[in-house]
């Protein structure tokens, strides 16, 4: 069509010139002859760039909607993963079996996730698809598997109303402690065996799980809800791990604040737990909460979190940590406690450790670490000294 117009414009400019040459007051006059000529030509360039400058802005348009497109597929389908690996040295007197050395995963994963235009106003759908595997060998796993489900959702998230989310999921309770603990799924980790800080309901998942979480407001305030629900007697469990996997069937629930703006994170839980069958002595259906916060002030940072879930049967739990960040490398010191755990038969347990990661690039390191776990009622200690490497890619 542009050229259509070129060729319009050209052809209305060799009219206006041979009218113009036509006129018999110059039609004799050789210099104006020259002139009209050397008009022309001189539109005919112009008319040869504005060609070239539609030409180029076509090409711009079609590159820009290029990138656009590789922008919107690449958000559409991610592929992420985390290799994670390190050499463990148990040793104290825990236990048979528990001492000695050995190489083992921590909680290696892969998976997929996107977002896509959902066609309802700003929102997009979204999913996730996470799988963990062993990288060592293949017993470490939870059950012994080589590879097990982690978390799965689809759902829609939008800067205006917010996010909801169906499957499988990391509730909010959960991610108040993600956000303050520095040795997520590494040997010092709080949520270890529910004694080293903060209990079990920070691990792993809630099965057939509903979750919201507001849009911020106030400047840095979110809001959230979740429930988890199972068919009425069913010997499913309503959480996948460890000791929280014996409550079947029936429901389990929360709802929480959490603030973050600049240096400071706070937060706010509730847990309520009504299963249909408990299989393990000490646990109940109860409620549970807990408050915790992180505040960097330059290179440092403090954390802490208090939780009490004494009378769902996990105690209450008690977890501070420090931390010194200097160039590529961060110093770690943490404590916590578990007291009065009914289903660990009400032992009192103290955790401490210190170590320290490098950065290998934004979300890679290598890390050092001792960490020592005593149960203060029987007084017996597990002592852990730990090198590794969490290698991830696709964040």
């Amino acid at each position: 069509m542009s050229r259509l117009s070129n060729r319009f414009q050209l052809g209305a400019l060799v009219l206006a010139c041979g009218a113009s040459i036509a006129m018999p007051a110059v039609a004799d006059d050789a210099q104006t002859l020259r002139q009209l000529r050397t008009q022309l030509e001189e539109m005919q360039k112009r008319i040869a760039e504005l060609e070239k400058n539609q030409q180029r802005t076509a090409m711009e348009k079609q590159s820009a909607s290029k990138a656009a497109s590789w922008k919107a597929n690449s958000k559409a389908l991610k592929v992420y993963g985390q290799m994670r690996a390190s050499i463990d040295n148990h040793s104290g007197d825990w236990g048979e079996g528990s001492d000695g050395t050995s190489i083992v995963s921590n909680a290696s994963r892969i998976g997929v996730q996107g977002a896509l235009p959902s066609g309802l106003g700003d929102a997009n759908l979204i999913y996730r698809a996470e799988l963990r595997y062993e990288t060592t060998d293949s017993v470490n796993g939870t059950a012994g598997k080589n590879v097990e489900f982690r978390e799965g959702y689809a759902g829609l998230a939008s800067p205006t109303w917010g996010r909801l989310r169906l499957g499988r999921l990391s509730t909010a309770y959960k991610t108040t402690l993600t956000k303050i603990d520095p040795w997520n799924d590494n040997a010092p980790q709080s949520r270890s065996g529910g004694r080293q800080g903060s209990s079990e309901f920070h691990s792993s998942y809630f099965n057939n799980a509903i979750d919201y979480v507001s849009p911020r407001i106030l400047g840095g305030l979110t809001g959230s809800i979740w429930y988890a629900t199972e068919f009425d007697n069913s010997a499913k469990p309503l959480h996948n791990t460890g000791t929280l996997k014996n409550f079947t069937g029936g429901s389990a629930g929360g709802l929480g604040l959490k603030y973050k703006a600049g240096p400071l994170f706070l937060a706010a839980d509730y847990i309520d737990i009504d299963a249909d069958n408990i299989t393990k002595a000490g646990l109940a259906n109860d409620n549970g909460w807990q408050i915790g916060g992180r505040y960097k002030v330059g290179p440092f940072s403090f954390a802490a979190l208090y939780e009490d879930v004494e009378d769902i049967g996990l105690g209450t739990n008690l977890y501070l940590n420090g931390i010194y960040k200097m160039g590529k490398t961060r110093f770690i010191a943490a404590y916590g406690t578990n007291e009065n755990g009914a289903v660990y038969n009400n032992d009192d347990y103290t955790n401490w450790s210190f170590g320290i990661k490098y950065a290998l690039n934004k979300k890679s390191e290598l890390l050092a670490a001792y960490n020592s776990r005593s149960n203060d009622t029987k007084n017996t200690e597990l002592n852990t000294l730990t090198i590794g490497i969490n290698a991830k890619f696709g964040y």
